[in-house]
Order: C-alpha cells, then structure tokens, then sequence
C-alpha cells in the first residue's frame, strides 16, 4: 500500500514540476505578489523563475499603464506556455494605445505564422483563430481598438497586414456591429492594392466571410472561379455568407 501510495506522490510531485517549469502560477501563487509594486512585479515578470514571471504578468493586468512595452519584451523571449498566456490575458485588457503597441509586433513573435498558402482552407464554420499569437490577441480585445488594425492595413509592412486581417476577420465575425460598409472597404481596398500576392488574397478572401454585405459577396463571386487556394477560401467564404443576411 505504501509503495502504491509513494507512487502516487511521486507522480504527482513529478506533474506539479512540470506545471511548474511551463509557468503554471496558483492562486496563491498570483495573490503572494499582489502587493508588490509595479517595479518589482516588473523585475518578477523578467525573472528567471516561470511561476514568478507568471504571476507578475496576472498581477500587472490591472496596472498596465506603462509597462505593455515590458509584457511585450518578455513575450518575444518567452518559451512557457502558461507565461505567454498569463502575459497574452494582460494584453488582452489594454486600451488602443495598447493594440498600437502591439502591432509593432505583427509577425514578429514565433513562428507560427503562415509563411506560404496552406494546401487546403479549413473545413470549420467558425472563424479559424489567428495563428500569430499578436494577432490572436488584439482579435480578442474589445472592439474599441479595431481602428488600430485599420492602420496596419494603411501600412506597406506585408508582414504585418497578413496578420492583421486575421485579426481583423476573426474580430469582425464574433461582433456583427463591426461588419461595416466602412470596415468591409479596408478589405477592399486590400485585394485591390495586393491583387498580385496570393498570400493576402487568401487572407483577404478568409476576412469577407466576417461581413455579411452584398459588396463582400461580390468580391468574392469575382475570385470564386478560380483554382487555387485563394478561389477555394472564397467559396467557402460564400458558403458561410448563406447563413448571413444580407
């Protein structure tokens, strides 16, 4: 019984490190440095200990004023899954200034990104969740910051406007108040200006599903003949525009 019992403790002493070395932060954990200052929950948030620099993310959440430039920074070094969601779920709770800050950073963290066509387009119903782990996050904000990713758009950085309709898409589809005239011209104005780079006319294609306009539907009919993956995302854009009205 003993041995069954120690076996048990080990393994569950054995789970617990390994929490532990991805960054898992208790309760207690986060509460334990709640009363620290902004400066030495920044030290924290740098600090060699994952749980530490978890917690410190949890507890800056309702401070950020200054430091989304030091969540940033740990971001584009963390390797801690539960670090980089902690400092993710920080993110997520900033205002405009915060989403502007943010999108500096488009593209530029992991490399999870899709760096070429995909062989094939998603089979979900649903809006597929940015792959970019900076666009996820602005995709997930509140609405009051999409005239940041419209800047983005106005920008000639490819690499950040491929994100950036990702986000776009993704924020548009979970709030209908988005799908605008104004705001499906954006994506207009996209697959007119970069009618040679496939890369973005898929993506271009994936956010007119979010918008449920006659405009949109147009543009897409336009590429939906067309056998490629930008031609396959537009019919599959259509096909999720049925249950839209228009």
């Amino acid at each position: 019984m003993n041995g069954v019992q120690n076996g048990v403790g080990m393994e569950l002493k054995s789970s617990q490190e390994d929490l532990a070395k991805r960054g898992f932060a208790s309760i207690e954990d986060i509460e334990k440095f709640s009363t620290l200052s902004r400066e030495e929950l920044i030290d924290l948030l740098h600090s060699d200990n994952a749980v530490f620099r978890t917690a410190a993310a949890c507890n800056l959440s309702s401070r950020q004023g200054m430091i989304t430039g030091e969540l940033l920074k740990q971001l584009q070094i963390e390797q801690c899954l539960y670090t980089r969601i902690a400092i993710c779920e920080s993110l997520k709770k900033g205002d405009i200034n915060t989403a502007e800050q943010m999108a500096d950073y488009l593209g530029k963290i992991g490399n999870n990104q899709h760096k070429k066509l995909p062989g094939a387009v998603s089979k979900k119903k649903s809006y597929p969740l940015p792959r970019d782990i900076i666009a996820r996050t602005i995709g997930s904000m509140d609405i009051s910051v999409f005239p940041a990713l419209v800047e983005v758009i106005k920008s000639n950085d490819i690499s950040k406007i491929s994100e950036a309709l990702d986000a776009i898409g993704y924020m548009v589809f979970y709030h209908p108040q988005l799908a605008t005239h104004q705001n499906a011209e954006v994506i207009v104005y996209v697959v007119e200006k970069y009618a040679e780079n496939e890369r973005i006319l898929w993506k271009a294609m994936m956010s007119l599903s979010a918008f449920g306009l006659e405009e949109c539907r147009e543009v897409l009919l336009s590429f939906a003949n067309d056998d490629t993956v930008v031609g396959l995302e537009a019919r599959r854009s259509l096909d999720i525009l049925k249950t839209k009205p228009l």
